[in-house]
């Protein structure tokens, strides 16, 4: 009896560990969806924009503040999701990797919002950076980049980020 009890409960933690990695994948396809919906929704503003004279910056603007406001619910309830299975009380080994999935999230938070006030404080109008694993997508508000621009770019990613710049992803907000 005891000794299925044991397992019992590494079963019901590598459950919640599944069930924790399953709700963190939802999120990210979440984000996916709301990334590529927000690119139709910016195109169509900037069409709007343009048969009703209003300028196309305030557009790409309007694109910038959402993209960051729905980046950032998006990693509350990854985060909150996270501090769910934290609560519950799962077995050492499922806390320490939720624990570390935390970090993970906050860690490319803090170096997203670094990244962007740099390129701003480059004279970039604004940007919107992204950090996955092994991948790192910038959107810059620029017609076009110069190829010192895009030098300058980079080398202020993989300063601060270590990624390679092959893994590096520019483009414009146009």
């Amino acid at each position: 009896m005891k000794r299925s009890s044991g397992m019992n409960t590494k079963v019901n933690g590598r459950l919640w560990t599944l069930c924790g990695v399953a709700l963190i994948l939802v999120g990210a396809v979440a984000v996916n969806l709301i990334v590529n919906r927000d690119k139709a929704a910016d195109a169509d503003s900037v069409q709007a924009s343009a048969q009703t004279g209003q300028p196309a910056a305030a557009a790409q603007k309007g694109f910038f503040e959402s993209f960051r406001m729905e980046r950032d619910e998006t990693r509350e309830q990854e985060i909150a999701y996270i501090d769910t299975i934290i609560v519950q009380g799962a077995d050492a080994e499922t806390m320490a990797d939720a624990q570390q999935q935390k970090l993970a999230i906050v860690d490319a938070m803090e170096k997203e919002m670094t990244i962007e006030s740099l390129l701003r404080a480059k004279g970039f109008a604004d940007a919107a950076v992204t950090l996955n694993a092994g991948a790192v997508n910038v959107v810059l508000q620029a017609e076009t980049l110069s190829p010192e621009q895009v030098a300058q770019v980079l080398d202020i990613i993989v300063r601060e980020t270590g990624e390679k710049t092959d893994n590096i992803k520019i483009t414009t907000a146009q």
